[in-house]
């Protein structure tokens, strides 16, 4: 299996032939390692794979830029969280290992072993399952494990305040009952409760995008999967906590020099406490807030849709309970009847 000396090529000739044996055998002995049968199709993919990763991880991040091209920064971070946490249970994970029953296993360890909730498990699987499909397009895996792998979802929680709760906070903000940082951070807070508007919107929001009768934005998380402005009502509550914070300025950031995110988020569990309030509130309470007490209220579900800037409804139908109480509620009218 070699070229002769009498071509004038050989050398060359030769090194090529023992490249193209040494990868040919390399494709051999990881499917032998493994105990996995090679098909002509598993073969051909192995070998004309451009490069070998000895591990999942290192095909992640040789290509991540790639596969998460269009990604916001925290998003990033999600995912570097939900990949780190693979890497703790099985730091040498191969292509080879990623299984329908490794992920049957996996499932069971971030439900009993680290005890996540269903939501969390959900989102840590479907982001996995986002790289393990980007290797599976590449030719680095033979089968998708995901074909009959079901991602469980379960029942939608968010924490939010209730009207009284909500009126309970806005007298505490009336009354300037806190000291300078909390009550920077509860002035931030409700300004979310009346806008609803994520932490890193409501941050970036200026004077200019408002109006007396509204304000419009563009979600920063969808810029790229939804550039379309978002248009926001502004109610009579907005506008006087906005007009708290920017005095008699015209122009800019409406914020500036706000603590950061779990700093706020750890005095607004000490305001909550303070107010008597028994939830776990979190910046994104304020989001939660608006969206279930607008809706409670207009029972207009599109409407809440569109200010949320949702893409699609199934991820405002979080909040169909209101109107499954609304229901209830309205069928209890006809009792009256009796």
């Amino acid at each position: 299996m070699r070229v002769k000396s009498t071509d004038i090529n050989s050398e060359d000739k030769n090194r090529i032939i023992e490249n193209i044996r040494a990868r040919i055998n390399d494709v051999f002995v990881r499917y032998r390692l493994r105990n996995k049968t090679l098909t002509r199709d598993a073969f051909l993919r192995a070998y004309n794979r451009p490069s070998d990763y000895a591990t999942f991880f290192d095909f992640i991040n040789s290509n991540k830029k790639n596969i998460n091209f269009g990604n916001e920064v925290t998003t990033n971070y999600t995912h570097k969280s939900v990949i780190n946490k693979v890497k703790e249970w099985q730091p040498d994970l191969h292509f080879d290992d990623i299984t329908e029953d490794w992920l049957n296993r996996y499932f069971i360890y971030l439900k009993k072993d680290l005890k996540n909730c269903d939501n969390t498990v959900h989102k840590n699987l479907t982001i996995f399952k986002k790289y393990v499909l980007a290797a599976y397009r590449m030719g680095y895996m033979d089968e998708n494990p995901f074909s009959d792998f079901k991602i469980k979802r379960g029942s939608p929680s968010y924490t939010y305040l209730t009207e009284d709760e909500l009126k309970i906070f806005m007298e505490a903000y009336k009354n300037g009952v806190f000291e300078s940082k909390y009550h920077t951070t509860l002035e931030f807070f409700l300004f979310m409760c009346f806008s609803s508007l994520h932490v890193t919107d409501a941050k970036n929001m200026s004077l200019e995008q408002f109006t007396q009768e509204s304000f419009i934005y563009y979600r920063v998380k969808n810029r790229n999967s939804k550039p379309e402005p978002i248009m926001v009502p502004v109610s009579e509550p907005l506008r006087i906590i906005v007009k708290n914070i920017v005095g008699t300025r015209k122009k800019g950031k409406i914020f500036h020099n706000l603590p950061a995110d779990q700093t706020m988020n750890r005095y607004l569990k000490d305001i909550a406490a303070e107010l008597e309030v028994k939830k776990k509130i979190t910046h994104k309470s304020g989001r939660h807030t608006f969206a279930t007490y607008f809706l409670a209220k207009s029972k207009d579900i599109t409407a809440l849709q569109e200010i949320l800037g949702h893409s699609s409804l199934s991820e405002t139908m979080i909040y169909a309970h209101v109107l499954d109480e609304s229901k209830q509620d309205g069928v209890k009218y006809f009792n009256d009847l009796l």
